[in-house]
């Protein structure tokens, strides 16, 4: 049985932009929503936002992160 890592950065340039067009657009949609509101879910959603925007720069800029498959 083959032992599987989670892997928490992308191995794919196409899975990194992916991930950091879906950050860009959960971005902007709570600062939309914290222009007329302060609660705790837009909050939420820009902290996760930023963290997957990270995630997508760190997968783009890492080299060796990008592995081929078969």
């Amino acid at each position: 049985m083959r032992d599987h890592t989670w892997r928490i950065v992308p191995t794919s340039r196409g899975m990194s932009v992916l991930y950091l067009i879906i950050g860009v657009v959960l971005a902007v949609n709570a600062a939309y929503q914290l222009r007329s509101d302060v609660a705790v879910l837009p909050v939420i959603s820009g902290l996760a936002a930023l963290a997957l925007v990270v995630t997508a720069v760190a997968g783009l800029t890492r080299p060796g992160s990008h592995t081929r498959t078969h």
